[in-house]
Parts: C-alpha cells; sequence; structure tokens
C-alpha cells in the first residue's frame, strides 16, 4: 500500500491514459466497422482535403470512392496513386494525444484550448503527411513504404511528442 501511495500520481496518470485510449480506439474501432464494407465519413474526409491540398498544384487530383471497397483511392488523370484507409486519417494518433492530456490533469479551460489546437495540428501535418505519400508514389515510388512506415509516421509520432513536452512544461511551471 506505501508503493501506491508514494506513485499515486503516476500510477493514476497510466490508469487515466491508458483507460481511456482503450475506450475510445474501442469505440472509434466500433465507429469505423459501422461503415463497412464502405470507408468511414472522416477518412472520406481526410481524402477530400489531400485531393484539395494536392490539386493546388495539380488540378488533375481526384478522389473516388469504389461500391463495397473501404479505402478511398486518390487518383490524377491517369492512374490510381495511393488509397486511403482508415489508418491514414490520423484519428488513432488523435486517440493518443487526447488521452495524455486527459491523464495528465490541469485546468479544465487551458487543457481543452490545448487539446483542440494540438488536433488541428495534429489534422494538418497528417493532410501534408498523405499529400507527400501521393507525391512520393509518382515520382520515389520505390521509397514510398519507407516513408509511409517510418519517416512520416516518426515525424507526426514526434509532433505529438513536442506538444506534450510543451504541455507538460507549463503545467509544471504553473504548478511552481
Amino acid at each position: 500500500m506505501k508503493l501506491f501511495q508514494e506513485n499515486k500520481p503516476a500510477i493514476l496518470f497510466l490508469l487515466t491514459f491508458v483507460g481511456l485510449y482503450l475506450l475510445l480506439n474501442t469505440i472509434y474501432g466500433f465507429y469505423v466497422d459501422s461503415f463497412l464494407p464502405e470507408p468511414d465519413p472522416i477518412t472520406l474526409v481526410v481524402s477530400k482535403h489531400v485531393a484539395w491540398v494536392l490539386s493546388w498544384w495539380d488540378d488533375s487530383v481526384t478522389y473516388a470512392l469504389k461500391a463495397g471497397y473501404k479505402n478511398v483511392i486518390l487518383k490524377n488523370n491517369y492512374r490510381t496513386v495511393i488509397e486511403v484507409f482508415e489508418g491514414c486519417n490520423s484519428v488513432n494518433v488523435m486517440i493518443v494525444f487526447v488521452s495524455f492530456m486527459a491523464a495528465f490533469r490541469s485546468k479544465f479551460k487551458p487543457t481543452l484550448v490545448f487539446s483542440i489546437v494540438g488536433l488541428v495540428i495534429i489534422y494538418w501535418m497528417n493532410l501534408g503527411r498523405v499529400a507527400l505519400l501521393y507525391s512520393i508514389e509518382i515520382f520515389l515510388p520505390r521509397y514510398l513504404y519507407f516513408f509511409h512506415k517510418y519517416l512520416f509516421t516518426g515525424a507526426l509520432y514526434a509532433v505529438v511528442f513536442l506538444l506534450w513536452f510543451v504541455w507538460a512544461r507549463r503545467v509544471r511551471h504553473e504548478a511552481a
């Protein structure tokens, strides 16, 4: 019992983080499954936004749906370039971010404002990530796997960690 008392803040943080992460991820999983075999609306919106961003440079970029197919196709006049699936919409990264924000408690309003700003940053970074993957598939297709699996995923999580670091320093500064 003494061990629990000495580590109560850390244990409560971990329980809150893991509990909220599991809860939100489970709800999100049921949400996505409820639209199968079609893509979920969040993935569709992300795909539309990526096509819009890419159309700034190439007006032939479009998105397409195929009946009974859960991915959204991003293509140009010539061919299908990439497919966006549920894991590419940044919701899972947002769930991790929000779970941390809820577990690392502070005053409600600043936490809410910082969380919203963080979610917007994550969303726009993800749009850039998918748009760059589209371009890599066109110009450097043999490197797509590396960029998709490692570099861009790592960069997205690095931004999340940076946001957490900024938040933790702010909360610690407020407590001092």
